[in-house]
């Protein structure tokens, strides 16, 4: 133990305490910290003999839990209090009549300023380490009393803290008990006083067990000689320190060949933690493409060398950590290619390799360096026929593709891009390489550019080009880079557009509606992928106007890349009528490139002649449609005629018996107009006019039970590309009323009424026409009037569901004769167009005449006075009823 004191006292504490300066926070944040940085509490520098409370920020490398509860203070040249913070104690030597420790400086620190609390640093602790540990620690106000401090891995209010030794000292030295080693720690025993003027060093060691991670490591008051943990426990000189970290600052660097002593991004080594007095010696292997004693040397000669790292106590900055690796590049100027050297850190007991700037990280052990052979630049134009490169440098060639020079028109151009000069300029080969010789060496900003016109060196270079037909797949100019190394794989990627075949499908029937058909199979060829069919992509440039394009049921949309191409399923739904529909398409090659002058295809239409039928029906009861029972008819001979939207008869078709016809051959997609009638129609004539056989009238029309709301024997039709059926036409014949001529009655006279002779009359189809049935009255009596069921009749009323006994007629009084005319109306709702007449005579009724034969005594013809009855004495006088045509109508006896 002996010896490792001197170790860390010779250099670890003296030389840090004195010498070492921190680099600012920005450096100790960037990188893990392995030991105790500023562990003589010597930055910043105060005046002597003095004291000062300050925030731990103006103390490098330390922390405190002290808590924000007292104003700072203190009496040290150009102190100001930073107000209540949290504060950590420093006091200079000779203060109070306390001096440092023998060649422990000038500075030192009392644990706790106004508040019990724990004074740390955040070390970065590994795994199953063992870390040693060094500290001055002295008692302040009692000689016997001693002022006791823990030393701990953890916060002191942390129930997972780790406290592996306490200390016991006196104002004047004296260790009052031995210190107490815990957790593992080994702690040798001390003697009083050692270090002089009251303090004395402890030293010992204590394994970690725990996660490797960042840990407070620090201090915290047991008790003092006082009583008041706040006044007492000085600490100096302190340090805790594992094995230093060391990795290389990078995994990759490499300069051309010429940089013999590399210098631009050499192999470097970081190191963070304490070094010991004598150093340590870090081996380096190297392994690679380069060869050891050809293209470079090492310090030894051999695959392994050593690099010595001194003593100190190091906090990972580039300015004080990092070590570059000695070696030296060969330049044989041959070309060569680039080459790598393999540097690898070999393990060692004297430290660790892990992170350096990440706690417990894997380390960078390896890192290659290559040399660039800078003696030529090349390339290759690869023909890129699947467009791997896609737009860019990187997996140019794949598969089976070759290198071209499109035909030999191609020249490689080196530029130099600051002046867009040429510097070289070479032809491609056929086999597609290039390669420029006489490049300048470590000349910046330079690129290639590929075009058909060659450069001229000194001149101002062309425009990138390709010659006709071709595409590029990278980019035609580099991106800018440096001659200063050996440079090949300026590859370039082209490939030749496909060309598209046009397509004139042969005519066909127009499927119409919405039928569809299938598109004839498009095509093309690609020089570099043969013909292009089933299987391979095309776009939609353009849709066809008068019809619908899908692909797998879906419409396509203009500028729709159908990928896979199934011939089946590309299929058009084409406008109806007599057309032809077209659209354009591109083919586009495995490369992704569309040929950039689409074809066209063009599919022409005939229109496909449909057939028109219906019946003529027997429509019964008039609705029009056929119903029930109801059965086609001819009525005896009737045609149908078609006649176009010019109003010229197209076609005639004679009705048959059973009242069905059939136009065939008509054209489709137009509007026509059914009729029927008797006449014969001439074909180009204007339709004659309607006729039906005698006694048949229209009861109206429907087209496949949709009627026209029009009785006019003629439907108008839109004829399609399908058939049409159900044009039919309803008819009937008209019934036919009986005359009445009823047996003479006697008048009733008066108001009275009798009952008019039951109405009648037959109907081809329904047969007797009586009770129940419909009439009109026509015309109604002059000399009578006429009532059914009580009310008085008017003309043209109709009798529905007529009940005989309901009609009456009042008759004029005296002997007349009463007529009227009515009609029959059939089920259909016709009526008989020549009325009937109902004829009734009347009778005048019989009546008494009465009187008086008397003596008129006073000549005066009234009987008065003493005028009486007489018979003039003759039983055989007689009276006769005369009428106006002087025939006795009566006789009567007086009496």
């Amino acid at each position: 133990m002996k010896n490792l004191w001197h170790n860390f006292n010779a250099f670890g504490w003296g030389l840090i305490g004195a010498t070492l300066v921190l680099q600012p926070t920005v450096a100790q944040a960037q990188y893990i910290q392995r030991s105790f940085l500023n562990p003589s509490f010597e930055e910043p520098v105060f005046s002597s003999a003095c004291y000062v409370q300050v925030s731990p920020s103006i103390i490098p490398g330390w922390e405190t839990t002290h808590g924000s509860v007292a104003n700072g203070t203190g009496n040290c040249t150009g102190y100001v209090s930073p107000g209540k913070v949290p504060l950590i104690e420093i006091w200079t030597t000779g203060f109070s009549g306390v001096s440092t420790a023998t060649n422990a400086g000038n500075q030192f620190a009392e644990l706790n300023a106004e508040q019990a609390s724990e004074l740390y640093q955040n070390i970065c602790l590994i795994k199953n380490e063992t870390i040693t540990f060094s500290l001055l620690h002295r008692g302040r106000s009692s000689p016997t009393v001693a002022d006791v401090a823990n030393f701990l891995i953890g916060l002191n209010t942390d129930s997972t803290k780790t406290i592996f030794g306490t200390f016991s000292t006196t104002s004047n030295g004296t260790v009052t008990a031995q210190p107490v080693a815990q957790n593992g720690a080994t702690i040798p025993s001390v003697s009083n006083n050692n270090a002089a003027n009251g303090w004395v060093r402890y030293t010992g060691t204590v394994p970690y067990t725990g996660t490797s991670g960042n840990r407070p490591v620090g201090f915290a008051a047991v008790s003092t000689a006082g009583g008041d943990n706040t006044v007492g426990n000085f600490l100096d000189q302190v340090q805790f320190a594992g094995l230093p970290v060391v990795e290389f600052t990078a995994s990759s660097g490499g300069a051309a060949e010429s940089e013999t002593n590399p210098t631009t991004n050499p192999p470097k080594l970081r190191i963070v933690g304490l070094v010991p007095t004598g150093g340590i010696s870090v081996s380096i292997s190297v392994s690679g493409t380069a060869v050891l004693g050809t293209d470079y040397n090492t310090t030894s000669g051999k695959s392994t060398f050593n690099i010595t790292i001194p003593a100190g106590n190091y906090d990972g900055s580039d300015a004080t950590s990092v070590f570059t690796i000695p070696f030296t590049v060969i330049n044989n100027n041959v070309p060569q290619g680039s080459r790598t050297i393999v540097f690898t850190i070999q393990p060692s007991s004297s430290f660790f390799t892990s992170s350096t700037t990440t706690c417990g990280a894997s380390p960078t052990v390896i890192s290659n360096y290559t040399i660039f052979d800078d003696d030529f630049l090349s390339g290759k134009v690869w023909d890129d026929a699947d467009n791997s490169a896609n737009n860019t440098f990187t997996n140019i060639n794949t598969g089976s593709e070759t290198g071209t020079n499109a035909g030999g028109l191609l020249n490689a151009i080196l530029v130099d891009n600051s002046t867009n000069k040429v510097l070289v300029t070479t032809r491609v080969a056929t086999d597609g390489t290039y390669t420029f010789t006489n490049v300048p060496l470590n000349q910046n900003n330079v690129k290639i550019i590929l075009s058909t016109t060659a450069g001229t060196v000194g001149n101002t270079a062309p425009a990138s080009s390709l010659p006709s037909n071709w595409v590029n797949t990278s980019p035609l100019t580099t991106a800018t880079f440096n001659t200063g190394t050996n440079i090949s794989s300026k590859d370039f990627g082209i490939e030749q557009l496909p060309d598209t075949n046009n397509v004139n499908a042969t005519s066909q029937t127009n499927p119409g509606g919405t039928n569809q058909v299938q598109v004839a199979t498009i095509s093309g060829t690609d020089p570099e992928d043969g013909t292009l069919g089933s299987g391979k992509n095309f776009k939609i440039v353009t849709l066809p106007t008068n019809g619908t394009l899908y692909y797998n049921g879906t419409a396509v949309t203009a500028g729709q890349v159908i990928t896979n191409y199934d011939p089946t399923k590309l299929t058009i739904d084409p406008n109806d009528g007599i057309i032809t529909v077209s659209f354009t398409y591109a083919a586009i090659d495995a490369a992704g490139k569309e040929d950039p002058t689409p074809a066209t295809v063009s599919m022409p239409f005939t229109a496909a002649a449909v057939t028109l039928s219906g019946t003529v029906f027997d429509d019964i009861d008039g609705s029009k449609l056929i119903n029930g029972t109801e059965t086609g008819t001819n009525a005896g001979g009737i045609n149908a005629v078609l006649v176009d939207s010019a109003n010229k008869v197209v076609a005639t078709a004679t009705v048959a018996a059973n009242g069905t016809y059939t136009f065939n051959n008509v054209s489709a997609n137009a509007n026509y107009t059914v009729q029927i009638t008797t006449t014969i129609a001439t074909i180009g004539a204007a339709p004659p006019a309607i006729t039906l056989p005698s006694g048949w009238v229209s009861t109206g029309e429907n087209l496949n039970g949709v009627v026209d709301g029009t009785v006019d024997s003629k439907v108008s039709v839109s004829v399609t590309t399908t058939n049409v059926t159900g044009v039919n036409f309803g008819i009937e014949q008209v019934p036919d009323t009986t005359s009445l001529s009823a047996a003479s009655q006697t008048n009733p006279g008066g108001t009275a009424k009798v009952q008019v002779s039951t109405l009648a009359g037959t109907d081809p189809e329904d047969g007797a026409l009586g009770s129940g049935k419909t009439f009109k009255i026509v015309t109604l009596p002059t000399n009578g009037t006429l009532t059914y069921n009580g009310t008085a009749v008017t003309a043209a009323q109709i009798i529905s569901n007529y009940n005989p006994t309901l009609l009456q007629l009042d008759p004029n009084d005296g002997t007349i004769t009463v007529s009227f005319t009515y009609a029959a109306i059939d089920a259909a709702g016709k009526e008989d167009p020549t009325p009937a007449t109902v004829t009734m005579p009347f009778t005048a009724a019989p009546v008494s005449i009465s009187g008086t034969v008397f003596s008129d005594a006073d000549a005066d013809v009234t009987i008065n006075g003493s005028d009486a009855g007489t018979n003039a004495g003759s039983a055989n006088l007689t009276i006769y009823a005369v009428d106006t045509a002087e025939i006795h109508l009566a006789v009567d006896f007086a009496q």
